[in-house]
């Protein structure tokens, strides 16, 4: 039996063939953000369905599409969409990174006070919306015609909305659906989205989730302390906890599995710092793996300068005014790129310290995401967190996890945790290296060392700047 499973990302839109076994048989990736209005504060969501079209027409070759017997959808959030009552969506989509919002103290909602904004801001737009939507619940809409929003667990239910929260914000509680869980049916693939996608038409389609809760189920963290590094245009290092855990730099959610936690430690610009390296040297036509392993072959011994991503330190890790330090002339491509590597790492490695000190210690980090395909990248992360990475099978966790809702909604599994265990497969660990690890570490104290003397100079300026 095989499911078609899709995942939306912020910067990629993924689908992928997948058996009951975990075997990927044909797999498709869309770019999103090289498509006329795909800019990231005004984002067209129109360009998903237009990339699940393109991505579909690679998967029917060969045959593989017409295999699919189910379809879950996973995607980034919390993103808000608007349909109107003509079932389209309006002007632009509210992404995940949009600033947009009007938060209300002590309402955990992550979707409401974007609607807010709306209401307050776009009157004409709030009042023409219909329903609002989040991504993979908006793509599961246009392939089925029926709404809902996928939510693990009532505990999860409030940081999407609750009635007392969407009264407490002077919303109209009928412009949000019910919720679903992973695996609940929600429709049949109509006849036009068919035509259009070559997705087989009546097939079923079954609520996937939030691609970081789609992403735990794909790795295998899903059992207290199993953690999954997903890594994608964000990180987030994701703990699997029995109980709640409260600290300042970690954000704890409900997980995807009912009575059990996610504490995270986030890094919100990994995947664009690698991007924006890749610009800024001029080399977007060298391979990944090439550039790593240029930038890894600068020794220990040589000098490179420090890059800080940002000097305020926060509970998620921004790429905003950051800056080099003791940049010399000798420094080239391969050694500024060893510091943003080096950045990145020590950013996971903090993530890492943190959760440990907080009561979740890391054993091993399961990767998910387009990180994930660097074998060079792997191995410096196990060198420089200290503990082992390993590699699945299916390295976009996100597919991996909708196809888990899409089998058990088949019956396939009788549960979310059986289906995991059954498509989840390690294909590859990375054990950290003593030496290398005690470089790092010598090199990570030196470099807190620099950012805690920039970031205290910052907050003095700061404070003189405000009170002159």
């Amino acid at each position: 039996m095989n499911v078609l499973a899709i995942d939306i990302g912020t910067s990629s839109l993924k689908a992928g063939i997948i058996d009951e076994k975990g075997k990927l048989i044909r797999s498709a990736r869309e770019r999103l953000l090289e498509r006329p209005g795909a800019d990231l504060s005004r984002f067209r969501p129109g360009i998903w369905f237009e990339a699940l079209k393109d991505g579909c027409a690679l998967l029917a070759e060969r045959g593989a599409l017409s295999t699919a017997t189910a379809v879950a959808v996973s995607g980034n959030g919390p993103t808000l969409v608007s349909v109107d009552y003509e079932g389209n969506a309006q002007e632009e989509a509210f992404l995940w990174v949009d600033e947009r919002r009007i938060y209300k103290p002590d309402e955990p909602s992550f979707f409401l006070p974007k609607a807010a904004w709306i209401q307050k801001n776009r009157p004409r737009l709030y009042e023409r919306t219909r329903s609002f939507l989040g991504c993979p619940e908006f793509v599961s809409f246009l392939l089925t015609g029926a709404k809902a929003a996928f939510s693990p667990s009532e505990e999860f239910d409030p940081f999407f909305w609750s009635a007392d929260a969407i009264s407490s914000y002077g919303l109209d509680a009928e412009k949000f659906p019910s919720f679903a869980r992973p695996g609940n049916f929600i429709g049949r693939v109509t006849a036009a989205s068919s035509v259009e996608t070559g997705i087989p038409e009546g097939i079923p389609l079954y609520a996937g989730g939030s691609d970081f809760l789609m992403a735990l189920l794909g790795t295998g963290a899903i059992a207290p302390g199993k953690t999954c590094d997903r890594a994608g245009s964000s990180e987030g290092i994701n703990y699997c906890s029995k109980t709640k855990v409260r600290h300042e730099r970690i954000r704890c959610l409900p997980h995807v599995i009912p009575g059990l936690y996610n504490a995270a430690g986030i890094l919100a610009s990994t995947g664009r710092i690698f991007e924006w390296f890749r610009r800024f040297s001029g080399q977007t036509d060298v391979p990944y793996e090439d550039m790593l392993t240029r930038i890894r072959d600068v020794g220990h011994d040589v000098s490179i300068p420090f890059f800080f991503p940002s000097v305020r330190r926060g509970a998620v890790w921004q790429f905003s005014g950051g800056l080099f330090s003791g940049l010399e002339d000798s420094h080239g491509a391969a050694e500024l790129g060893r510091a943003v590597v080096n950045a990145i790492g020590f950013g996971v490695k903090d993530c890492v310290d943190t959760l440990s000190s907080a009561g979740c210690p890391v054993s091993e980090l399961v990767v998910s995401g387009g990180q994930a395909l660097s074998s060079v990248w792997n191995q410096m992360k196990a060198d420089i967190a200290g503990c082992p990475v390993a590699v699945p099978e299916i390295v976009d966790g996100e597919l991996a996890g909708a196809a888990c809702a899409a089998f058990t909604g088949k019956g396939e599994f009788s549960n979310l945790i059986e289906a995991s265990g059954s498509v989840v497969h390690i294909r590859e660990r990375f054990s950290p290296r003593r030496d290398e690890y005690e470089q790092y570490a010598k090199e990570y104290n030196l470099y807190r060392s620099v950012f805690d003397r920039i970031h205290s100079a910052t907050v003095q300026n700061d404070n003189s700047t405000r009170y002159s």
